[in-house]
C-alpha cells in the first residue's frame, strides 16, 4: 500500500531582513501566519505552543543576549621571551553585531592540566579590545589561551573561547629525533618497536655514542637501559606493550644534559574507535535512516575507513566509505527486529566489528536534506504505525544562534510521511537546528545543518609592488567592501609574520569566520575548521553536512528561572558589594565611604533595599587598592560582588609536535633564530648553545612570619611582593602553579589496617599512589569523605611527590581550628580544600613551604605527635607555612564595617614595535630576528572601505604571509589570507 504524502503547514516563518548593503545580520522577524482560518482562527491548539515558544526565544535573545568572543593571534607558536599579541571581537551572539553589553573581559594562559598561569582583565569598548602578554617566564610546553567575560559566566562555559598555542625552546637540548613506532607481535607476544635518530640541530648524527633510554607510561618506567647509537645516530629498540599502550613516552637522555622526551603512539587497529550516529538520534524500524559516522585513532585525529553494515544473517546491507578525517554518511533501510553490525577495515587494512545503536520498534525519524545549489532545505518527518495511528500533534521549530526562525505544526492524521521545503531566505549564514518536540515540548528528533549565505566581507589587501626588498617599507592598502560590492566601515586586525619561522596558518585553520559561525556552536575539538567553508573545495559542502551529523552542538540558551546565575555584565571598572548583618541579611540605607591612595579618591554611597552599593567611574590603575567603611561598623560585614574565576575544563585536543621532532622547518628555524636572539643580548656569536643562566639571589624574607627555622629558611619562599602579583588567585591555584609535584593522591588502606594505623603515615606511605586526574577531581568535587565509625578505604589528600601536606598558619597548625576525628586528628579532605580555595594570595603576607628533611626537623618535633613519631621521619611531609597580616592564626576575620579591596587591574596593551629603516644607514641596525613582522590590531576601514598601512621588512629573502580579520557593524565577517615576497635581489 502507497503511503500517502503530506505537506507540513507552518504556524510562522521569521524571514532574516536583508538591507541594501546585503544580510546585515541583524535578525528582523515578521511573523507569518499561514495556518487555515477556520482551524486557527484563535491561534490556539498546537499553534499556541509554538508561538509561546517562540515569544520566550525572542524575549530572551532580546533582554538577556548571550556574547560570543573572539580572539585574533599574531601566531600560533612562540619562543621563551616572546609577546603574544591578540585582539578581541565580542559578539552579540543572536545577530552577530558588536556587542556592548561587556566593557571587560577576561584572558587566561591555561595548561593542559588546567592550571592558570596567567590571567589578564582588559577594557573593552563597542565590542572591540586588544592586549598583550610577555610569555618569558612560562616553560616550553602546550597552553591554551581562554577569553571570556562575566556576563558569558551566565551560559554555558563552552561558549568560551579557546585556542592551543606552543612555546617552543631548545634550553637543555641540541637534539633532534626522528622516529618510527610500530607493534609486532613475537611468540604471542605483542612487543612495542622503536626506531629512533638523533641528531644535532645541524642535522649532524649523533654518533657512536652512549644514550640513556626510558619507556615511560605515565610516571611508570616500562623499560630502561643505556644503548650506544650507530653511526647514523640510530637506536633500535623492543620492550613489552601495555594492554593500554595510551600515555607512552620515550626519554633519551646523555651526560652532557641533552633530552628529548618523545610520545609515542601506537597506531593499533584495536585502539581505534568508529561511531554510528543516526540522523534525528535513532534507528526506527521500517523507517529509512541517513546514518552519519565518525571514526578517530588514539591520538584523536580522525583516520580514513570503509566498511559495511551486515544484518543478523551476516549478509551486507550497505557500504561506507569515510569522505574527510573519518567522517561520513550512508542510507539505509531499517528493518524490524534486526541487529546491525558495521565491518569495518581501518588504516593498514585491519578489520574490526563495531555495533550499530539499537533498532527501536516505535519512533518517528526527522530527515534534513540541505544542498548547496538549491534555494531551499527539504526536511522530511516519518512515523511507524501506533505513532500514525494515535493522531497526536507534534511541533518543528528551526532556531538560528538561540532565535526561532520557523515553526510548524507536524501531525500524522492524514499519513506517515510529511515532506517540506523550507527557503534558505528565512535563515542567516550559520548552523541551524532543527528540533521536533511533543506538545509537552520535549524534544524527539534533533537535526543541524549549516546555511551559507555568502554575505561574508569581501577584503583586498595590495600592495604597490609584487616583490620587496630586505629591510623594504611595505605599503598596503585595504579595500572592503560587502557581498553587493558596497564599500563597508569596520574594524580590522593584521598580522604578518615570516613563513622561515612561523608555520603559516593555512585555509583549513581556524578564523573568525568559522569560528563565530561554526565552531562557537559545536562541542569538542574540530579538526581543520577552515576546510568546511572553503568555497573552492566541491567536497567540503558535504563534509561540512556530514560533519554537523556526528558532532554534538552548544546551547547559548539563557538557563532557565530557578538555575539562573546572577553575573552582571561588567561595564565598566566599578566596585560592586553588599553590607550584611550578623545574620547575613541585607543591611539597608546605610552609607559606603570609599577611600584610595593611589589615585586619591574619596565617595559614598548609600546601600539599596538589598543592601547593595556601588562606586563606578573609576580611574585605570597599575595597582588598584580601596578601603570601604560602612558608618554602622558593629556586627555588619562588606561582602563583594565579583563573579568567581571560572573553573576551566579543556577539550581533548590532538597533542601538538615539539620541535625536536617536527618536520615543520619553521618551528625548527624559530627555536634556532630565539638562540641567535638570546645570544645577541648577551654579546655572544648567534650560534652558541650557551648554557642556561643561574642567577644567585638573596634569600627572601617575611615579616612576621613563625618559621621555626629562622627567617629565609624553606624550600620555597614567596614574600609579600608575590602574594600582591598573583592578587585574587587563590593559595590553591597558587601552590598548583608554583610547587612542583603539588597535585591530589590517594592513601590507601592496606589489608591489616586498623584505626590506630590511620595516624602511622610511614605505615601507609609506601602505599600513597598518584590518581587519575578525572578521578581526583570527581572524588573532590562530588565524594565528600564521610565521618563515620569505619576508617574509609581510600583518602583523598593533597600532596607534593608522595609527601601528604601539613598546613600551619602563623606558627598554628590548621588542624587546632576545624575539628574531624579521622585526617590530622582534626580535618577533613573537604575542609582542607575548601579554606585553600575561599582565601586569595593577597590576603596574606607570605608562603614558606618545607619538602626537604633539611627544614622538616623542627616542624616535624613541634607538629607531629609522639605515636606517629614511631614509624614517620621528617621527610615524610610537606609542611607550608603562612602568615597572614593579621597573624592571629587560622581563622581570617576581616575588621567589621571595613574591607580592602584590591581589584584585578585592567590591563592596557602595549604598542607593537617594527623598526624603521633608512637606506642610509641599513648597517647601522643590528639584525633582525622578528618572526611577527607586523602587528596592528586596530584598523579602521573609512566609508569608501579603505585604509592604508605600512611596515618594514627583515634581514632575510623569505615569503610573508598576513592574515587579516575582522567586521563592521551590523555583524558581517570578513578574512583575508595572502603572502609578500621578499627577495634580496631587489631594489628598494
Amino acid at each position: 500500500m502507497k503511503s500517502k504524502i503530506v505537506i507540513i503547514k507552518p504556524v510562522f516563518a521569521c524571514a532574516a531582513k536583508c538591507r541594501r548593503r546585503a544580510m546585515a545580520g541583524l535578525l528582523a522577524f515578521t511573523l507569518i501566519l499561514l495556518f487555515n482560518q477556520r482551524s486557527y482562527a484563535q491561534v490556539d491548539g498546537p499553534a499556541s505552543h509554538l508561538l509561546a515558544i517562540k515569544a520566550a526565544a525572542d524575549s530572551s535573545s532580546r533582554q538577556n543576549p548571550a556574547e560570543k568572543i573572539y580572539l585574533q593571534l599574531d601566531k600560533n607558536t612562540y619562543t621563551p621571551g616572546d609577546t603574544l599579541w591578540f585582539k578581541a571581537y565580542i559578539f552579540n551572539a543572536p545577530t552577530l553585531g558588536l556587542s556592548a553589553k561587556s566593557g571587560v573581559m577576561y584572558v587566561s594562559i591555561v595548561t593542559d592540566s588546567n592550571l592558570v598561569v596567567k590571567r589578564l582583565r582588559l577594557p573593552v569598548e563597542n565590542g572591540l579590545s586588544c592586549g598583550n602578554i610577555s610569555l618569558k617566564e612560562l616553560p616550553a610546553g602546550s597552553y591554551h589561551l581562554v577569553a571570556y567575560t562575566t556576563w558569558m559566566q551566565n551560559f554555558n562555559t563552552d561558549n568560551f573561547f579557546r585556542k592551543q598555542f606552543t612555546i617552543a625552546d631548545d634550553a637543555g637540548s641540541n637534539w633532534l629525533a626522528n622516529y618510527t613506532c610500530s607493534a609486532v607481535v613475537t611468540d604471542g607476544q605483542e612487543q612495542g618497536r622503536v626506531k629512533l635518530i638523533l641528531s644535532n640541530i645541524y642535522k649532524t648524527p649523533v654518533a657512536a655514542k652512549p644514550v640513556q633510554l626510558m619507556v615511560m607510561k605515565g610516571k611508570r618506567k616500562l623499560y630502561r637501559q643505556t644503548i650506544q647509537t650507530d653511526e647514523k645516530g640510530l637506536i633500535d629498540i623492543t620492550f613489552k606493550l601495555p594492554a593500554k599502550p595510551g600515555d607512552l613516552r620515550i626519554i633519551a637522555a646523555d651526560e652532557s644534559g641533552n633530552r628529548v622526551n618523545i610520545p609515542l603512539n601506537f597506531s593499533r587497529p584495536q585502539d581505534a574507535d568508529v561511531q554510528f550516529m543516526p540522523e534525528g538520534g535513532e534507528l526506527i524500524a521500517g523507517l529509512p535512516a541517513r546514518i552519519g559516522f565518525k571514526a578517530i585513532g588514539l591520538d584523536g585525529r580522525g583516520v580514513d575507513v570503509k566498511g559495511e553494515v551486515l544484518d543478523h544473517n551476516q549478509q551486507p546491507v550497505a557500504a561506507f566509505v569515510s569522505r574527510h578525517l573519518g567522517m561520513g554518511s550512508f542510507n539505509m533501510l531499517i528493518s524490524n527486529g534486526e541487529n546491525y553490525t558495521a565491518r569495518v577495515t581501518l588504516p593498514g587494512g585491519a578489520i574490526r566489528n563495531f555495533p550499530l545503536p539499537d533498532v527501536k520498534s516505535e519512533g518517528i525519524v526527522l530527515n534534513v536534506n540541505n544542498i548547496d545549489t538549491e534555494d531551499s532545505i527539504k526536511v522530511s518527518v516519518s512515523a511507524t504505525e501506533k505513532i500514525t495511528a494515535r493522531g497526536d500533534d507534534y511541533l518543528l521549530i528551526a532556531r538560528a544562534r538561540e532565535v526561532v526562525c520557523y515553526g510548524a505544526v507536524v501531525s500524522f492524521k492524514n499519513g506517515a510521511f510529511i515532506h517540506q521545503k523550507i527557503s534558505k531566505k528565512l535563515f542567516p549564514s550559520g548552523i541551524i537546528h532543527f528540533v521536533l518536540l511533543d506538545l509537552k515540548r520535549r524534544p524527539l528528533n534533533e537535526r543541524l545543518i549549516f546555511i551559507n549565505r555568502h554575505d561574508d566581507l569581501h577584503i583586498s589587501l595590495s600592495t604597490d609592488k609584487e616583490t620587496f626588498a630586505t629591510r623594504d617599507s611595505v605599503a598596503l592598502h585595504l579595500n572592503v567592501k560587502d557581498a553587493l560590492g558596497n564599500p563597508v566601515a569596520g574594524n580590522f586586525s593584521l598580522a604578518v609574520t615570516d613563513d622561515a619561522l612561523v608555520h603559516p596558518d593555512s585555509l583549513a585553520g581556524e578564523n573568525i569566520i568559522t569560528r563565530i559561525l561554526l565552531t562557537s556552536e559545536l562541542k569538542g575539538d574540530i579538526e581543520q575548521p577552515g576546510y568546511y567553508l572553503n568555497a573552492r573545495n566541491a567536497q567540503s559542502g558535504q563534509a561540512l553536512d556530514e560533519l554537523l551529523l556526528t558532532q554534538g552542538w552548544v546551547s547559548y540558551a539563557w538557563p532557565g528561572e530557578k538555575s539562573r546565575p546572577v553575573y552582571e555584565p561588567e561595564t565598566e571598572a566599578a566596585i560592586r558589594g553588599r553590607v550584611l548583618n550578623a545574620f547575613n541579611k541585607p543591611v539597608k540605607a546605610t552609607k559606603v565611604a570609599m577611600l584610595s591612595k593611589s589615585p586619591v579618591l574619596a565617595a559614598e554611597a548609600i546601600t539599596d533595599n538589598a543592601g547593595r552599593f556601588m562606586f563606578n567611574k573609576l580611574p585605570v590603575t597599575d595597582t588598584p587598592a580601596y578601603m570601604l567603611k560602612t558608618v554602622k561598623n558593629f556586627n555588619v560585614s562588606i561582602v563583594m560582588d565579583d563573579a568567581p574565576q571560572p573553573v576551566f575544563a579543556m577539550t581533548a585536543t590532538a597533542p601538538t609536535t615539539q620541535w625536536y621532532l617536527s618536520s615543520d622547518t619553521s618551528l625548527f628555524n624559530s627555536v634556532k633564530n630565539n638562540r641567535a636572539r638570546q645570544n645577541l643580548l648577551n654579546d655572544l656569536p648567534p650560534e652558541t648553545h650557551a648554557l642556561k643562566e643561574v642567577k644567585i639571589v638573596a634569600k627572601k624574607i617575611i615579616k612576621g612570619s613563625q618559621n621555626l627555622n629562622g627567617p629565609g629558611e624553606a624550600d620555597y619562599i614567596f614574600d609579600e611582593a608575590d602574594m600582591e602579583k598573583a592578587g585574587k588567585q587563590t593559595w590553591l591555584s597558587f601552590l598548583q602553579e608554583h610547587i612542583p609535584g603539588f597535585r591530589l593522591g590517594i592513601i590507601t588502606k592496606p589489608s591489616d589496617f586498623n584505626r590506630l594505623e590511620l595516624y602511622h603515615y610511614g605505615a601507609l606511605r609506601n602505599t600513597l599512589m598518584e590518581m587519575d586526574k578525572a578521578g581526583a577531581g570527581a572524588a573532590a568535587a562530588n565524594t565528600p569523605i564521610p565521618i563515620l565509625e569505619a576508617i574509609p578505604p581510600n583518602i583523598v589528600w593533597y600532596m607534593v611527590g608522595r609527601q601528604p601536606i601539613k598546613l600551619i598558619v602563623d606558627g598554628v597548625a590548621f588542624g587546632t581550628v576545624f575539628i574531624n576525628p579521622y585526617i590530622d586528628h582534626r580535618i577533613s579532605f573537604n575542609d582542607l580544600k575548601n579554606y585553600l580555595q575561599t582565601h586569595d594570595a593577597e590576603d596574606i603576607k607570605g608562603m614558606e613551604v618545607i619538602t626537604s628533611g633539611k627544614y622538616a626537623d623542627n616542624y616535624f618535633r613541634r607538629f607531629v605527635s609522639a605515636d606517629w613519631k614511631s614509624t614517620l621521619s621528617s621527610g615524610d611531609f610537606t609542611f607550608i607555612e603562612l602568615t597572614t597580616r593579621t597573624g592571629q592564626g587560622p581563622i581570617l576575620q576581616s575588621t567589621p564595617g571595613r574591607y580592602l579591596y584590591k581589584p584585578m587591574a585592567l590591563s592596557l596593551p602595549a604598542r607593537f614595535y617594527s623598526p624603521r629603516y633608512a637606506v642610509k644607514d641599513k648597517a647601522k641596525h643590528p639584525a633582525d630576528l622578528r618572526s611577527t613582522m607586523y602587528w596592528e590590531p586596530n584598523i579602521n576601514t573609512t566609508a569608501d572601505g579603505k585604509a592604508s598601512l605600512s611596515f618594514y621588512t627583515g634581514d632575510k629573502p623569505s615569503t610573508y604571509t598576513y592574515i587579516i580579520e575582522g567586521t563592521n557593524i551590523d555583524g558581517s565577517l570578513g578574512y583575508r589570507y595572502g603572502k609578500i615576497k621578499v627577495n634580496d635581489h631587489v631594489s628598494p
